[in-house]
């Protein structure tokens, strides 16, 4: 102790207060393995001086001198520590040294290797940065560079290891879950060696290769949309129906006037000559292995002399007014047959008569415009709506603790809303940084219902410690079609936090000391990961 005490005594009193002590200029290099190195020794007094070194060494001068240099043609001591000396080594110096290398190769990988990459799913992304020094100023990043071209960071990581000044292998990890949207990107990390401002600028990067993602995901329709249309009896109906989907989805029609268990295995289905009996619901199936997506068009085949309604489709909010047109180009004595706003057959013979209801409370109004004798009828397509009193999230059962790797079941309520047919329910993460990522939208196949429901959706949930101190949260989406509101009423529901617990890690730690040391053990809790550490002499 009375030596280090000795030792440090002198080392301030060569800094700060010996006329005499030495100046070694620069202070600090940072040089390349292999590179020259050089540096001085001065003092503001003439004195014997040498430099240790383990390259480059210098024994201490005949005569006292001013500067003394110290050059290396090719430094490959990774641990070189150059230390100048004066006469009786009263004052010491020494040159703060770092040695680097580059890594011979950047490279990525997954763990193991998907086959297909399914959206939704976990994988396991693998950089390895090979034969680097030190490897304490690595800083590796992933990112992910989209179809378009727009780069993407996912993560940054740093390893402390500034102990080590030898080249190390360094690996490197990363949980990638893809959606549909990542199809077609490129994964890569990069390997930046930064050594502060002494080092190369900007700091030398070297990116990996890069690994195309190919995601498979189940098919959504994207036409037609799901909606009803009038069309005159002798004209040609064609529907064509297409799908986002990875496999390449396969195409049904299901058409009223066919059997049932019979289905058209085609994309687009075309009539011509329509007739009265091809009127009905079209629904279009598109399939492939992850799953499925439908949509329906209601096809009306109206007679040419028929009147005509306008608007032929009316979205209404439960209790507001409401109004159509029905009009024919001669005119004809016609009424309207609904629960509310009805109206007899006129007297006269018009070319237009409208429908009005001042507050529409009928949750299944089938307005419907006829003529003399019920020759010809049409009928408004109305939708009342309702948006929901209330959305919530909760936990089927609540974890107490939330434990990394364990799955959670997640329950989003959409309490009394209509039709909720039209609902989509999305359930969200925000990440601790603000970060909002969309974890699975879902929608009920429920056209029939008219009257107010409540919904139940539900997702499994397993969190990774990423997600500590995140939140959790679902959002309703009322989706009424081009007629409704727009954009389509959106509610979120309240917010869940996230307390993410994960395995404990036992540590074992030997000291030597002067003094006996009696064995113990303490746990430290960090970001919700216990560390346990065994202190022994």
């Amino acid at each position: 102790m009375e030596i280090v005490i000795l030792v440090s005594l002198l080392s301030l009193y060569c800094d700060f207060t010996d006329a005499e002590c030495l100046v070694v200029s620069p202070a600090r290099l940072v040089v390349k393995h292999g590179d020259p190195a050089s540096s001085n020794c001065s003092s503001d007094t003439p004195v014997e001086m040498g430099w240790e070194a383990t390259q480059g060494g210098a024994g201490l001068t005949d005569n006292k001198v001013k500067i003394l240099n110290w050059k290396v043609d090719s430094l490959t001591d990774w641990n070189s520590k150059p230390t100048c000396f004066t006469e009786g080594g009263q004052c010491q110096k020494q040159l703060n040294i770092t040695v680097y290398k580059l890594p011979d190769r950047v490279s990525i990988s997954y763990r193991k290797y998907p086959d297909p990459m399914v959206e939704g799913h976990q994988y396991l992304l693998q950089c390895l940065v090979q034969n680097i020094a030190p490897i304490g100023r690595l800083r590796v990043t992933f990112y992910k560079v989209s179809a378009t071209g727009e780069q993407t960071e996912l993560d940054t990581q740093q390893k402390s290891k500034d102990n080590i000044k030898t080249p190390e292998n360094g690996t490197y990890t990363l949980d990638f879950t893809p959606g549909r949207d990542d199809d077609g990107a490129q994964l890569l990390c990069s390997a930046m060696l930064d050594l502060g401002p002494e080092g190369p600028q900007p700091p030398p990067v070297m990116d990996s290769n890069r690994l195309n993602t190919n995601v498979h995901y189940k098919p959504q329709i994207t036409s037609p949309g799901c909606f009803s249309m009038s069309i005159t009896e002798g004209d040609t109906l064609s529907l064509n129906c297409s799908a986002n989907g990875n496999p390449a989805p396969s195409y049904d029609w299901l058409l009223p006037h066919a059997d049932p268990n019979t289905m058209e295995e085609r994309s687009v289905v075309t009539i011509t000559n329509m007739a009265k009996s091809h009127s009905g619901n079209y629904t279009c199936f598109a399939r492939n292995p992850l799953g499925n997506s439908t949509c329906t068009v209601n096809v009306e085949v109206t007679d040419a002399e028929c009147p005509v309604i306008s608007p032929a489709r009316l979205v209404v909010k439960y209790g507001d007014p409401a109004s159509s047109n029905c009009s024919s180009d001669t005119p004809v004595e016609m009424g309207w047959e609904a629960i509310q706003g009805g109206t007899s057959l006129t007297d006269n013979k018009v070319k237009i008569l409208n429908w009005r209801v001042n507050s529409v409370t009928e949750w299944n109004s089938k307005p419907t415009c006829f003529t003399e004798g019920g020759q010809c009828q049409k009928q408004l397509n109305i939708t009342v709506y309702k948006l929901p009193d209330r959305v919530s999230i909760s936990y089927r059962k609540y974890p107490d603790p939330m434990v990394e790797g364990h799955q959670y079941l997640l329950q989003c309520l959409v309490q009394n809303i209509a039709p909720i047919g039209r609902l989509r329910v999305t359930f969200y993460k925000v990440s601790a940084t603000g970060e909002q990522t969309e974890l699975d939208t879902q929608q009920k196949s429920k056209d029939n219902i008219k009257t107010p429901e409540n919904g139940t959706y539900t997702l499994d949930f397993t969190p990774g410690r990423d997600d500590d101190g995140a939140q959790l949260l679902c959002s309703a989406m009322l989706d009424l079609g081009p007629e409704g509101p727009q954009p389509p009423p959106v509610m979120d529901s309240n917010r869940l936090n996230t307390n993410v617990h994960c395995e404990s890690f036992w540590f074992s730690v030997y000291t030597h000391l002067v003094q006996p040391l009696v064995r113990y053990q303490t746990s430290h809790d960090v970001d919700g990961c216990c560390f346990h550490f065994i202190f022994s002499h």
